[in-house]
């Protein structure tokens, strides 16, 4: 019965992603301090307008619209962005514009819980799994947590 609920409840995406999301902050923790490793600033993926930016031409038009874009630098394979590297990067892995970054390098890593995003390894900064996800959870809710903790290395 509780799993014929949870399928019901969870054939929304909108509302699945919400949950998982709800999910993630009440189950686990962001612990840790920045390293200046710089890996959060390399190898990064641009999501504009609930899209990731996966091509050339589209990210040129969304420098147009939002300058701040600019300072990321795509790598790709012919018109298909693989990632980008920021820019403002210093040697010493320093933002070199550090009080004007997008929003979405101030709120690291707390974004990982709002995203399908992971942390960098080497960061400095990991996930403590503080909570386990109820008996009467979804199968889709479980295995959604499941590769989250995976893809997180999460500790216990």
């Amino acid at each position: 019965m509780i799993d014929f609920f949870n399928q019901y409840f969870f054939l929304s995406k909108k509302c699945f992603d919400w949950c998982f999301r709800e999910v993630k902050w009440l189950l686990f923790s962001i612990e840790g301090a920045c390293q200046h490793s710089g890996h959060c600033c390399r190898s990064i993926t641009i999501c504009y307008d609930g899209s990731y930016v996966t091509s050339v031409s589209r990210f040129n038009d969304l420098c147009r619209k939002d300058s701040v874009l600019s300072r990321f630098s795509p790598v790709s394979n012919n018109d298909t962005i693989e990632y980008f590297d920021c820019r403002c990067l210093t040697d010493n892995n320093i933002c070199s514009e550090y009080e004007s970054r997008p929003l979405f390098c101030v709120q690291y890593p707390d974004n990982i819980m709002l995203s399908d995003a992971v942390l960098h390894r080497g960061c400095g900064y990991f996930i403590t799994q503080r909570f386990s996800l109820p008996f009467f959870s979804s199968n889709n809710l479980k295995y959604n947590i499941s590769v989250f903790k995976f893809n997180n290395s999460v500790k216990f």
